[in-house]
């Protein structure tokens, strides 16, 4: 019995340090943030109405009575939030459940794994090829949890290759961060931020396919170079006691099989294709993209369902079950929107905004802009959620950029490419933990071969931000 009390005391222990929660965390500056509005001052910019969208005047700031933040105004703020995000929330879950139901079909691991196989017994340089692979999928659907799930292919890809876990989770994890991060239609950073400050849907794309070419030579490059040195000497290896570990106990039995691509995996296959290619072409012409991206989804689910002969309680319940699995993802937006609600409700944002704009007077607008990007790497550590972090760093950054001389269009890549780099090395990122424990990896080595990609994309991501500051990008 002493043995089970310590057990559990120690598990009540470990519980106590557990690091806070993004929701947890959002709430603490919830309270921080109504707290500020008996702090600072009440003030005002005046605000007019260009092309349909809301510009601050620089030259109008005044102070004015302040409305701090009541105990029914914090909780007010929430449900202000959700009405608020409303689009972005249905978004999140219908992208969500639909991309879940794909997914569960077996098309897309189908496919990589007959991609990927071919790599088996072949040189290291197949490796860029496997890093491309991966990163397409997160870069279009702004996925990366569920690449949790080819962790175990990666790794056998790896091993069949001569090299080991790292190199598996490199070509999974980190070759889906990079895809992640570029977001070239990713719906829950880009989409989320662009529609934030009225900017059309995935335009400057631009950027963003440098940023996914950029980011997947880098992945490509160190893993590369760690491979070759695997390849030709296996005990240095960085993981080498989990290889041999992994040899004895013949762990290799357990990892899936690679799965027979069907006739139906590649007609699902075939009908994202030309669901990503129609958001494209909402996003190139200006279309409806509010009502658009959404359905897009769902008539990709209708598809996906009659391919697979789904009834339709089936589909539905599917459906469901993928929607729930983005719940958390929904809440945190909702919840970190209320963050702008309380300052805004209390007159304080404008004040806290004219402080910031005053600090950096005089300085250029590409270290505006840089700075923007530093804030936006703070910020992921706090908040994992690739959505929940653009709900609270575009609004409150957008009017310093208006005032500042750089374009909304930077502000919201300064901002989500700062905060979506760090989902490969925070070690509250679900897909780090979860990547790491499937490969029984230690953090510290993880870590130590990621740490020289996360630093040259972030090298990568800061020379866009500059270029975009300093060509004024846009539309506005």
């Amino acid at each position: 019995m002493s043995n089970l009390k310590k057990g559990e005391a120690a598990e009540a222990k470990a519980e106590a340090k557990e690091f806070p929660s993004g929701l947890v965390i959002i709430c603490g500056i919830i309270l921080i943030a109504a707290i500020l509005t008996y702090i600072i001052p009440g003030g005002e910019y005046v605000r007019t109405e260009i092309d349909g969208r809301q510009v601050v005047d620089p030259n109008s700031f005044q102070y004015v009575a302040s409305h701090p933040a009541s105990i029914y105004d914090i909780f007010t703020a929430v449900p202000q939030g959700f009405i608020q995000t409303g689009w972005i929330c249905f978004l999140i879950l219908i992208v969500g459940g639909s991309f879940s139901v794909i997914s569960g079909t077996g098309a897309i691991q189908a496919g990589l794994n007959s991609l990927v196989g071919r790599s088996k017994g072949k040189n290291v340089y197949f490796i860029p090829v496997i890093v491309l692979l991966f990163s397409i999928v997160p870069t279009l659907m702004g996925t990366l949890e569920a690449y949790l799930a080819f962790v175990p292919l990666g790794i056998m890809v790896a091993r069949s290759m001569g090299l080991d876990a790292l190199v598996g989770i490199a070509i999974t994890v980190c070759a889906g961060g990079a895809g992640l991060a570029s977001g070239i239609t990713n719906p829950f950073n880009y989409g989320v931020g662009q529609g934030l400050v009225g900017l059309p849907a995935f335009s400057a794309m631009w950027i963003r396919i440098c940023a996914f070419i950029g980011f997947n030579c880098s992945v490509s490059f160190w893993t590369m170079k760690y491979a070759l040195m695997v390849q030709k000497d296996p005990t240095k290896s960085w993981c080498y006691e989990v290889e041999q570990k992994a040899k004895l106990a013949d762990k290799d039995d357990d990892l899936p099989a690679t799965g027979k691509f069907t006739g139906k995996h590649a007609l699902i296959i075939l009908t994202m294709i030309v669901g990503i290619a129609y958001i494209l072409y909402m996003a190139l012409t200006g279309g409806d993209y509010q009502n658009g991206i959404p359905a897009t989804f769902l008539m990709m689910l209708v598809v996906v369902g009659i391919i697979m002969r789904y009834s339709p309680n089936e589909l539905m319940a599917k459906f469901g079950k993928g929607a729930q699995g983005v719940v958390s993802g929904v809440l945190v937006v909702g919840f970190a929107k209320a963050i702008a609600i309380v300052l805004d409700n209390s007159g304080t944002i404008d004040t806290i905004i004219h402080a910031s704009v005053q600090m950096l007077n005089g300085v250029s607008g590409v270290l505006t802009a840089e700075i923007m990007y530093l804030i936006g790497h703070i910020g992921n550590f706090f908040i994992i959620s690739d959505a929940g972090l653009a709900t609270v760093l575009v609004p409150i950054l957008s009017p310093i950029g208006q005032m500042s001389g750089i374009t909304q269009q930077t502000v919201v890549h300064a901002a989500i490419l700062g905060g979506a780099l760090g989902n490969m090395i925070m070690p509250t990122s679900p897909l780090t933990s979860g990547a790491i424990a499937i490969a029984e990896i230690d953090y510290r080595i993880y870590i130590k071969f990621t740490i020289r990609i996360f630093l040259t994309n972030s090298v990568i991501a800061a020379i866009l931000v500059a270029i975009a500051a300093i060509t004024q990008v846009g539309p506005f």
